[in-house]
């Protein structure tokens, strides 16, 4: 995604806002980065980006919240997996001892 320096802000559509609040994180290599549904108005290959950005940061040691309704991006980066149903605690599990279909039991408040 090519984004024009001097273009406006308001003028800057969602995913290219996203792009730019995203690439902000990634220069100033925060020791804490939270992503709230960073690939929201992003292309398959955006987002992609995104989740790689994730794993990086994560190999160099920084930590991310990442707060999606994308469950399958969230296999891709996370290490734990926390599930809000309905403004209450649904689930605090790892994602190497969990399925996506547990998650999804979690989420829909339906036992898998």
């Amino acid at each position: 995604m090519k984004i024009n320096p001097e273009s406006p802000i308001v003028s800057l559509s969602g995913g290219e806002r996203q792009a730019i609040a995203i690439a902000r994180a990634m220069f100033f290599e925060a020791d804490l980065i939270i992503l709230d549904e960073p690939t929201n108005n992003l292309g398959v290959k955006e987002s992609q980006s995104v989740l790689d950005f994730v794993v990086q940061t994560k190999e160099r040691g920084h930590s991310s919240v990442f707060i999606t309704h994308n469950i399958h991006h969230i296999y891709q980066v996370a290490d734990r997996i926390v599930v809000r149903r309905h403004g209450k605690m649904a689930g605090d599990v790892r994602r190497d001892e969990t399925t996506i279909d547990e998650v999804i039991g979690l989420i829909t408040g339906m036992k898998n």
